[in-house]
């Protein structure tokens, strides 16, 4: 029985972290992070999905994101540039959140006033932006996320975080359908309103306190070994002296960090693999289904829909799935699930337009997807030291971003050359490089003998 009354409290308190306003915080963040991604995977995509575009055209647009893939090179500038009466009235990161925020805003009422078919390139050129301001919010509120929340909420925050994010992302593809097949409004009309959605994030980073900088051991003997390192050189005052110790604190000493870690590369690669198949297998979904013969409306139902309940149940499992069997193996499950159900989409193309298993196969996806995510989420945090939290999320944030981007982009021309079919079993061989890495990253963990991250839990 007191196992029991043990057990219970343990749920109890694993709920109660959701509740905390600063962890709740963090789905409105979320969300904030998912419209630009929701602009231009769901009511971009779509746009494009319904005109004169072909695969390859459209696929290429998704490296339009490639500011998502190198958003480490700025992420020292936000870490540690003061922006103008901003500064003074919110503070370091809540000043860069809400400039990029107001900057996003403005790129995407801007995106509805292009035509993809008259003009690609400025098309191009406004998604771009939407990419390089998203990219900037994200390596503020990745920051945050994990300065403002204590070690035992992490997890917690991670899975919030990526609540609100695909709830953006869903609002911008089932929405869209909906508001643009039953209502008939005008493009630019649709993306002034998707615009006014920046305002939940606006309020948020308004209301929420700046986070603590803690100035941690590690970033001391830092410190003090770099000033002993200029009095050496001669160099004790002056702005040369000032610029030096910013450049070595905020972009050397991050990477310099990371690099001295046994087997790097080995996270680094794992970053890019990981979600390799996944991402192609999503970034020409609407196109696919629309060439199938299903309509608009069947696809938000059917397809959108159920998938958005599916990457729901998926986040929570992915979380209770870390609790339950340790980190390592749920990466492993859920590296498995996805590239399942990357064959679910070729079996959809041998049953043809069939709705029930058009929302099976959306159902599998975004279970499998919202499992990975929550999970790859949190290790990826718990890859990031304390003293560097900026740079080193965003470097590989910013490499997990290049899977998406840029090694997606392609997939229009996969498909133009073999067939939808092929298409979705290349995917699928394509998930195995990342099951591979979780097993040398394990091997590395035991070789070193350090505390784990991949420990099982015990309890």
């Amino acid at each position: 029985m007191s196992d029991y009354n043990e057990s219970k409290n343990d749920a109890s308190k694993a709920l109660l972290v959701y509740l905390k306003p600063r962890v709740l915080a963090i789905l409105f963040l979320g969300f904030s992070s998912g419209v630009p991604y929701g602009v231009l995977t769901g009511a971009l995509s779509y746009w494009v999905s319904k005109i004169d575009l072909s695969p390859s055209e459209i696929s290429l647009l998704a490296a339009a994101g490639f500011p998502y893939t190198i958003k480490f090179l700025w992420s020292p500038l936000v870490d540690q540039l003061k922006i103008p009466i901003l500064y003074k009235m919110f503070g370091q990161r809540r000043s860069w959140l809400i400039l990029s925020q107001l900057m996003l805003a403005a790129s995407i009422a801007w995106l509805g006033f292009t035509s993809p078919i008259d003009n690609y390139s400025q098309t191009y050129m406004v998604a771009f932006l939407i990419a390089l301001f998203g990219a900037t919010q994200d390596i503020v509120i990745d920051g945050f996320r994990i300065e403002i929340l204590e070690d035992d909420e992490q997890a917690a925050g991670a899975a919030l975080y990526i609540y609100g994010y695909r709830v953006a992302g869903i609002i911008f593809s089932i929405g869209v359908i909906y508001i643009y097949t039953l209502l008939e409004i005008d493009w630019s009309l649709l993306f002034i309103l998707g615009s006014l959605t920046m305002l939940v994030g606006m309020v948020t980073a308004i209301m929420m306190r700046e986070p603590a900088h803690k100035i941690t051991e590690e970033k001391l003997k830092i410190q003090k070994e770099l000033e002993t390192v200029l009095k050496e050189k001669n160099i004790t005052e002056g702005k040369f002296k000032e610029y030096s110790a910013w450049f070595y604190m905020t972009v050397v000493a991050p990477f310099q960090e990371f690099l001295t870690r046994r087997g790097w590369y080995v996270f680094l690669l794992f970053a890019v693999f990981y979600k390799l198949g996944d991402s192609l297998a999503i970034s020409l979904q609407t196109k696919y289904f629309l060439s199938l013969g299903f309509d608009d409306i069947v696809i938000a139902n059917s397809g959108k829909l159920v998938g958005f309940w599916a990457l729901l149940l998926g986040f929570a499992v992915g979380g209770a799935l870390m609790s339950r069997v340790g980190l390592w193996k749920a990466l492993l499950i859920c590296a498995i699930l996805q590239l399942a159900s990357n064959l679910s989409f070729s079996a959809l193309y041998v049953i043809g337009t069939n709705a029930y298993f058009l929302a099976f196969t959306m159902g599998f996806e975004n279970f499998a997807t919202g499992m990975g995510a929550t999970v790859l989420v949190a290790y990826l945090s718990l890859l990031c030291n304390r003293s560097f939290t900026v740079t080193q999320f965003a470097l590989l944030s910013a490499l997990n971003q290049f899977t998406v981007k840029i090694l997606s982009s392609p997939s229009g021309f996969i498909v133009e050359y073999t067939d939808w079919f092929w298409f979705f079993i290349i995917t699928a061989i394509l998930a195995v490089p990342g099951i591979l890495l979780l097993f040398w990253i394990r091997k590395l963990e035991e070789f070193d003998k350090k505390p784990s991250h991949f420990a099982d839990n015990q309890a």
